[in-house]
This record gives C-alpha cells, sequence and structure tokens, in this order.
C-alpha cells in the first residue's frame, strides 16, 4: 500500500464516506425516536405473533419488538442497513478502479514509481476503510441515540456491537466480489451490473430460503446467511465462527482482486 496514494483517494471518497455515515446514523436515530410507539403497542405484538413463521423471520421480527435490540434488528438490519451497504460496496468498489480506467485516470497512477500491486492494495483500503468508517458510525450513532433518545438505553452494547462488526465484515466480502469485479470487467458498466446481479441474487436467495422449509436449502447458497442479527442481539448467534469466517472470505477475495489488476492488459 502506498501512503500517499491513500492519503489522496481517502480525501477524495471522503464526502461519500461522510454522506454513508450520516444517513446510517440518521435513520437509526429515526427508527430509536419511534421505538416507544411501538414497544408500548400490544396490539401490535399479538399480530406479528399470529403472522407465519417464515414472513416473521424475513421481516426479522422473530422476537417480537418488546425490546429496541429486536426492533432494530428488524426494522434496520434486516433491509435499511443492507441496501445502503450494498451500495457503498457496489459503486465504491467500481468508482476506485473501474471508473478510473474507463476515465483514463488510472493511467496517472500507474505513471508514478508506485506498482500496479501497490495501487491495487491502496484502492482495497481505501474501500475496506470506507465500510470500516460506516460501520463505526452506526455502531457508536445507534449507542448514543439509545442513551440520548431513551429513558432506558434499552441496548446490549456488546452484543450490538457483535452485531456491527459481523455486518461490516459481510460487506467486507461483498466489497471483496464487487472490488474483485471491477479489477477484471472490461468497463466500467460491466463491473457495476457483475455486481449488482450478484448481490441481488444472493438476497434473493436469502429471503426465499426464509419463506418456506420447502426452499430452506437456499439460505445455504447466499451470503447473506451469515448475518442474522435477530440471533446475535438474543445471544444465539455463532458470532466468532461467523467473523473469521467472513474476515478469511473477504481477503482471498481481494488477494484475487489485486493479484487480477496487476496482470490485466489495460489500454490506457
Amino acid at each position: 500500500m502506498d501512503g500517499a496514494l491513500y492519503t489522496r483517494m481517502v480525501k477524495m471518497q471522503a464526502r461519500s464516506i461522510s454522506g454513508y455515515s450520516l444517513g446510517m446514523v440518521f435513520y437509526l436515530w429515526l427508527f430509536i425516536w419511534v421505538f416507544p410507539s411501538f414497544s408500548g403497542s400490544q396490539s401490535l405484538n399479538n399480530l406479528l405473533r399470529q403472522m407465519p413463521a417464515g414472513l416473521m423471520k424475513v421481516l426479522g421480527y422473530t422476537a417480537g419488538i418488546t425490546h429496541l435490540s429486536n426492533f432494530l434488528s428488524g426494522e434496520f438490519y434486516s433491509l435499511l442497513y443492507l441496501v445502503i451497504m450494498a451500495i457503498y460496496a457496489i459503486f465504491g468498489a467500481t468508482g476506485l478502479v473501474a471508473r478510473l480506467v474507463d476515465s483514463r485516470a488510472m493511467a496517472y497512477l500507474l505513471a508514478t514509481p508506485v506498482s500496479r500491486v501497490r495501487v491495487a492494495a491502496t484502492q482495497a483500503g481505501v474501500l475496506l476503510t470506507g465500510v470500516a468508517t460506516i460501520g463505526c458510525a452506526t455502531t457508536v450513532g445507534a449507542l448514543l441515540g439509545a442513551h440520548w433518545f431513551l429513558r432506558q438505553g434499552g441496548l446490549d452494547a456488546g452484543r450490538f456491537i457483535e452485531v456491527n462488526i459481523v455486518g461490516a465484515l459481510l460487506f467486507s466480502v461483498v466489497a471483496g466480489y464487487c472490488f474483485l469485479f471491477s479489477c477484471l470487467a472490461p468497463d466500467e458498466r460491466r463491473a457495476l451490473s457483475l455486481s449488482a446481479i450478484l448481490t441481488v441474487g444472493f438476497y434473493g436467495l436469502h429471503v426465499i430460503g426464509d419463506m418456506s422449509h420447502r426452499f430452506a436449502w437456499m439460505n445455504h447458497l447466499s451470503l447473506f446467511a451469515a448475518f442474522d442479527p435477530q440471533k446475535l442481539v438474543q445471544g444465539h448467534g455463532h458470532f466468532a465462527a461467523s467473523a473469521i469466517a467472513l474476515a478469511l472470505v473477504a481477503a482471498i477475495l481481494f488477494a484475487m482482486g489485486i493479484a487480477a489488476f496487476s496482470k490485466r492488459q489495460l489500454a490506457l
């Protein structure tokens, strides 16, 4: 990794990363603020208990919404969090490599004494910095929001941090294969399409697998099955195993992307 290039690229990406981080915190605070009106509704919890188990699992409300952790894991982490992080991973990875190649800006980077491997490793580091920054902002924002907006926080800080660590590692994997596509694809549009199709496909398999026992096998094909916020906040998730597995897969994908970029023929 090249320090000067890393600093420059982080500064260029700072506005985008800040925007995603602030967006996450804003939505979290909104959900935390409205939580008391939902938690006090016994009829709503009774309605949720009458729903089919598959639908409850898809919605992320297997434990109801009597606690803030359950509410956020169902309302925020089961959909909105996934969407925001996926958008950042897809567009961030594409912008850091494929877009620079298409715009010929990569030629200026490769004209410097910095090797291709170091350039690609630096871009990977910038992308992971963005994922980690958004993950940290989400964690801190939720803990502060629970403290400010609720009389009793309602969050188990340890388990909530575990949710965000696994979530950040999950999207490190997503960022990893998006980075690999960005290094391999002939143009930005192709890289963006491949990244989006695979991510939507993974999520679709996850949703269908949760909907019915007949299709539960589809969950084993989905990357998103590794992230179950409901189980993690209840202390039933396999935090260490999930974290280690996701970190290893992310490292392999980024290494493959860096190797692919170093050997790629570029028309600059």
